[in-house]
Formats: C-alpha cells, sequence, structure tokens
C-alpha cells in the first residue's frame, strides 16, 4: 500500500490570519505553491487559502485571508493509502488535505495536483515522450508551473 507520505509536500508555507490575500498571493508566487493553511494567533491551522480564492476582485486584495479561506480543514494520517486520501478528496470536493503525524502534528500536504503528478508517472505509454517534450518546450521549473498552465488550458 502506498501512503499519501511517500507524495506529500514536507516543506509547508503558512500565513496568518490578519494577513491580506495580497501577501497570500506573494507567497504563492515567490514558492510557487497553490494552497496555504492558515494559522491564528495560537499558531493552530484554522483554515486554508488556495489560490483560487486569490482569482476574485483586485479592490479585496487588502483584505484579510480569514474572509476568504475554506474551513474547516480536512486533515488524515500520514499512514492513509492513496486511495483513501483521493476518495476524501472526491467526497468533501476539496483539493488538498493536510498529512499529521502520530502526534497529531501537521507535517505536509497533499494537493489533487500531487495525485496526478504521481498517477501519470505510473502510467507509462507512447506519450511519454510528448510529454518529456512539453515540460522542456516551456522550461518550467516546477510541478505547480505545470499544474497552472494545465488548470489554464482547461485540463
Amino acid at each position: 500500500m502506498t501512503s499519501v507520505k511517500t507524495i506529500m509536500s514536507k516543506n509547508l508555507k503558512t500565513i496568518s490570519t490578519g494577513a491580506s490575500l495580497q501577501d497570500a498571493y506573494a507567497l504563492m508566487e515567490e514558492f510557487r505553491i497553490r494552497h496555504l493553511p492558515v494559522l491564528n494567533e495560537t499558531g493552530e491551522i484554522t483554515g486554508i487559502i488556495s489560490y483560487k480564492n486569490l482569482l476574485t476582485d483586485q479592490t479585496v486584495l487588502l483584505m484579510p485571508v480569514e474572509f476568504f479561506m475554506s474551513f474547516p480543514v480536512v486533515e488524515v494520517s500520514e499512514n492513509t493509502s492513496l486511495k483513501r486520501a483521493i476518495l476524501k478528496i472526491l467526497e468533501k470536493k476539496i483539493s488538498s488535505l493536510l498529512i499529521t503525524n502520530n502526534e497529531q502534528e501537521v507535517i505536509g500536504i497533499v494537493t489533487t495536483d500531487d495525485l496526478l503528478w504521481h498517477l501519470a508517472s505510473q502510467i507509462k505509454n507512447e506519450d511519454d515522450e510528448a510529454s518529456e517534450s512539453f515540460i522542456k518546450d516551456k522550461n518550467l521549473q516546477t510541478v505547480g508551473e505545470i499544474a497552472r498552465l494545465l488548470s489554464q488550458a482547461g485540463i
């Protein structure tokens, strides 16, 4: 059984309540990510802001992230199987899961992009050359950049 621990992003970036959407956008651009857990004053995760939350009217970019974050945040254990994680994402109609260790501490995040990249790496066929040239031709550096292009293309 493959667990979410094998594909999760471990270097979790966060943002504090009170920070603006503009601050969230800057962090996402800097680290090329699409999900930011939101921390309250005591350091607890109270929600999550995603890149799609930022696709809004420019006049609200100075508003605090907590007005736009999704909550409650869905968490799963690091030992959760990929199948269970996928089913949880589909059931809740969300695009990310926070991953916790045995002490219930958040240690990472798994997104739909992570799951799709894992699936793509498992599929071997004649399209491998085409996908490699797509990546090389665009001079892309991260999975997030490729996912953003695919998303913009409606894929």
